[in-house]
């Protein structure tokens, strides 16, 4: 017989044998009692025995990574931008020595790569391309790792922000409870110590602000929001004739900060992208658009001046409460104008701008913006957009500025603080309206109550800000 035979005759056997063994093991299954439980048995301890495998792996992980974060928690990165591109290719080829090596060196590769990511100025870029080169196994721990910094991160937030010295701090204060039972909580802001009517609890300036379309390039400044007094008084834009500044440090600053991004150079070409931005702020007669860019441009900014820093403008506003907004063509066209006035100067901006987190940006201003009174004319008549801003102030509204601090203050008709601006910029102060106690929330009013009603009132605050008010004065007058 031939050996072609003799194999096709044995794989032959063999198939038969197995589909007996099948056919038996179907058998008893179905008609043995004694035998399904022992199967049902084995099974069991096969999963046990599985799951403290797993569970195993996972604590031997999670110490490996709290020994990595505990090891490199004092370690001093580099922070100009040439050391730290020079630490990261370091740390990069280090890695990549290391896990050529086998198992043995995957811990200590994956403790390079999670360095590299410590100091890259995009870290989700590179850890895309970590998902794409190195072993499964090196990307599981460094993943491993970037989580519990985070959550880390994330857990000592508010027991360093806000600094002691504003004399408040964030607590977590019931708001009720869901249909089901489980409570409900949110953030406000409570006071370390007591203060007396009248008094400035604390001052801040903001992440971000902007005057209302129609005051651009007038008599306001377009980064401090004061009002020039004189023509002789006001620094124009070197290469565009649409903003305007009250000195030379407030053009600087803007300069450095955002303007040097979204200039529309109408000096020299009128058919730029930013110009397009900016005129549609004007004939929309919306800001928000533009304070985003101005919000990205900067957050990049800060990013390259490596400060030391534990916490960047991200890590401040992404605690912070947000409306949820529809895509509308609106929205779709404040994306496509953002990401062409940024896109040749922020790498990156097109796939970091996606419609979702366009919309929680935009939300998060229409939420928590505050409306800065700054005019020096308290019968001025301005202009206003048509969107969201917390305006209860003794002048005219000139503008809206964006804060750190102050958005985690809640509402009520009746509040125990105002909002003044004493130096007629956009640096705001919380006054006490009544004596503050150490331990008291503090309120501010997000409207103006005038002679509404409870109800004119809530559907007020509803339509605005999604929230049916609760506060001492709605809930006795109901």
């Amino acid at each position: 017989m031939k050996t072609s035979h003799i194999v096709a005759a044995t794989v032959g056997t063999v198939a038969v044998a197995a589909v007996g063994y099948a056919l038996y093991f179907d058998s008893k299954r179905r008609s043995d009692p004694e035998f399904r439980r022992k199967l049902k048995k084995e099974r069991k301890r096969a999963q046990k025995q599985q799951k403290e495998e797993e569970q195993k792996i996972a604590a031997k992980t999670t110490a490996t990574v709290e020994e990595v974060l505990a090891s490199i928690k004092d370690e001093d990165f580099p922070t100009s931008m040439e050391a730290r591109e020079k630490f990261c290719m370091e740390q990069l080829s280090a890695g990549e020595a290391l896990f050529t090596r086998g198992p043995e060196g995957y811990e200590m590769a994956a403790v390079c790569f999670f360095k590299a990511l410590k100091v890259y100025p995009a870290p989700a870029e590179l850890v895309m391309v970590y998902q794409k080169t190195i072993p499964p196994e090196v990307f599981t721990l460094v993943m491993s790792m970037l989580s519990m910094d985070v959550q880390k991160k994330q857990e000592k937030y508010f027991t360093v922000f806000p600094p002691k010295e504003m004399n408040v701090k964030i607590g977590e204060l019931p708001e009720g409870v869901t249909a089901d039972g489980q409570k409900v909580v949110r953030r406000g802001l409570i006071a370390t110590k007591d203060f007396a009517a009248g008094e400035t609890i604390y001052s801040e300036t903001p992440i971000i602000s902007g005057l209302e379309p129609s005051l651009e390039g007038g008599e306001f400044c377009h980064y401090c929001m004061k009002q020039i007094v004189g023509e002789e008084t006001k620094v124009p834009c070197s290469t565009c004739t649409k903003v305007v500044f009250c000195s030379e440090t407030c053009e600087k600053s803007a300069a450095t900060e955002f303007h040097t991004v979204l200039c529309t150079h109408d000096t020299e070409d009128a058919s730029r992208p930013e110009r397009a931005l900016f005129d549609y702020s004007k004939d929309s007669n919306r800001k928000y658009p533009e304070m985003l860019a101005k919000f990205l441009a900067k957050m990049v900014h800060e990013e390259t001046l490596n400060t030391g820093e534990e916490y960047n403008l991200f890590d401040h506003i992404e605690r912070l409460r947000y409306l949820e907004i529809r895509p509308s063509e609106a929205e779709e066209k404040e994306i496509a104008l953002l990401k062409a006035a940024l896109g040749a100067k922020i790498p990156g901006i097109e796939e970091f701008i996606n419609e979702e987190r366009y919309l929680t940006l935009k939300g998060k201003l229409l939420y928590n913006a505050y409306g800065l009174s700054t005019s020096l004319d308290a019968e001025r008549n301005v202009e206003a957009s048509p969107e969201n801003n917390r305006s209860v102030h003794d002048g005219p509204l000139v503008g809206a500025g964006f804060y750190r601090v102050t958005s985690y203050m809640s509402h009520s008709c009746e509040p125990n603080t105002k909002v003044a601006f004493a130096e007629h910029d956009n640096k705001l102060s919380i006054v006490a309206a009544r004596d503050v106690k150490v331990g008291d929330e503090l309120h501010v009013g997000f409207i103006k109550n005038g002679t509404l009603t409870t109800e004119e009132r809530r559907q007020a605050l509803f339509q605005d800000y999604r929230f049916k008010c609760m506060c001492p004065m709605c809930e006795t007058t109901d």
